[in-house]
């Protein structure tokens, strides 16, 4: 054997023998130094209390990939940074590793021009086409408040519908960052609303002088003792003002033809989140679990208990294919309840595809949805030349091409008038196309066949599931 082979089979073994001993012997890393960078308005703190790992703790070899793509996702979630680099080398210390953490922040501060349509969503507006029926305005969205993820939220909304609202929240109270507040506060007058159901479709009533007088204030408190569960309890008063002629079109608009209920409601909310993403996720589990107590003094105008469970799954078969699913479902204990009380299925995201004409009212309903999907296009990246920041000029974009299948029921039977979708298990099947891009924009765009028979396309502003 010649003097270079000799060499090279010295050298095989001994970095053989070195990496045995080294995975006997150093099977866990301290973590030594956490340097952050690209947080020029995001505080420190924030962004520490994101990470699965602080500096002096032990990490497994094995694991030390999985932490870091974990406390990515976490930082993800929150709504500061469009992306997050986590890396790590090795220390001049032996046996410890640094970490680099590195984000790209949003833009923080807007001033939105407020244009609304008085309808429960864009496409039964655009069937109509009415643009009397506009509300305009301005919206001020505070996200990263003072660089601590507090939130400052004012809307002052005129024309058809008017209100002004004014959120405040405050994330962290305590030095362990797990306990948080913040108060909401609304005042809305209305010249329009929909006072009953008729043909399984709302009947809008609307008059030169208000019909509708709202207010709406609130307090709440938030725990959240480690990076997925969060308790939310909440301490709201609701008041409403109704005039003459909407009881006399609807007595049990309000039950008994009361003008001015008011109420103080009691609710316990819990959201655990284990997604990767929080406007589009692909893969993980979502769980959000309420009880409200609805009347609590003898005064009340209402008095009953409630309960709503919603569970959403992702999962990611490979690079291409994924699927989503989720179930939705609320009970109350009272049987008769005022009108404007009683909203099931076809408000916000409670809606079987197809049906989105439609309303059917109650107390208690179950609606699954499950989606396939195919990426058309990967999440990448397209620079623009203007303008010049990278809050605005670093576009990121998906698409994806996907087959829905959705279900719902409403329960007990009460019928209105000429209403029938309370007697029917809905049902709606489709394809739909979905464009992702920054700031937690999605545009869906889908055509429906339902339960009846009736076919549409219709355009939607947020994730299905």
């Amino acid at each position: 054997m010649g003097v270079f082979q000799r060499f090279l089979l010295l050298s095989v073994i001994a970095l053989f023998f070195n990496a045995g001993v080294y995975a006997q012997t150093s099977e866990a890393v301290v973590v030594g130094t956490i340097t952050l960078g690209g947080n020029r308005i995001t505080r420190e703190s924030i962004i520490l209390r994101e990470l699965e790992f602080s500096e002096g703790d032990s990490l497994k070899i094995s694991e030390i990939e999985n932490v870091l793509s974990r406390s990515r996702k976490n930082l993800l979630n929150l709504p500061l940074f469009h992306f997050v680099a986590i890396s790590h080398h090795t220390s001049e210390i032996p046996g410890h590793i640094n970490i680099d953490v590195v984000v790209s922040e949003r833009w923080y501060t807007w001033v939105w021009p407020v244009f609304e349509l008085s309808d429960r969503n864009f496409n039964t507006w655009f069937r109509n086409g009415d643009l009397t029926r506009l509300s305009y305005g301005l919206f001020l969205q505070q996200e990263n408040f003072r660089g601590r993820l507090e939130k400052l939220h004012v809307k002052i909304k005129l024309g058809y519908q008017q209100e002004a609202m004014l959120l405040y929240e405050k994330p962290y109270l305590n030095r362990s960052k797990t306990l948080g507040a913040g108060m909401l506060i609304s005042v809305s007058r209305q010249r329009e609303t929909g006072y009953i159901t008729s043909n399984d479709k709302l009947i809008f009533y609307r008059a030169n002088d208000f019909l509708l007088h709202t207010f709406d204030l609130s307090t709440f408190v938030r725990y959240r003792p480690d990076i997925h569960f969060t308790h939310t309890f909440q301490l709201r008063y609701n008041s409403l003002q109704v005039t003459d002629s909407l009881l006399l079109l609807n007595p049990d608009y309000t039950l008994a033809e009361c003008r001015e209920p008011a109420f103080l409601e009691l609710s316990y909310l819990l959201k655990a989140d284990f997604r990767d993403q929080r406007a589009y996720p692909l893969n993980g589990w979502y769980v959000e679990a309420s009880a409200v107590k609805t009347g609590i003094l003898a005064i009340d105008a209402y008095h009953f208990f409630s309960a709503k469970l919603i569970f959403r799954a992702y999962h990611q078969f490979n690079r291409n294919w994924f699927l989503a699913g989720s179930f939705t479902s609320r009970l109350m204990t009272r049987q008769n309840m005022p009108y404007y009380l009683s909203q099931a299925l076809g408000y916000r995201r409670d809606y079987v595809r197809g049906y989105e004409y439609y309303v059917v009212d109650g107390n208690n309903f179950w609606l699954a949805k499950i989606n396939f999907k195919f990426a058309l296009s990967k999440p990448a990246i397209v620079h623009l030349k203007w303008p010049h920041t990278a809050k605005f000029n670093t576009v990121p974009y998906s698409l994806y091409l996907g087959a829905f299948i959705d279900g719902g029921k409403v329960w007990p039977d009460k019928l209105y008038s000429n209403n029938r979708l309370q007697e029917e298990v809905l049902r709606g099947a489709g394809v739909g196309l979905d464009f992702v891009t920054y700031y937690d924009k999605v545009v869906r765009a889908e055509f429906s066949v339902n339960g009846r028979g009736e076919s549409g396309f219709f355009l939607h502003f947020m994730a299905a599931i």
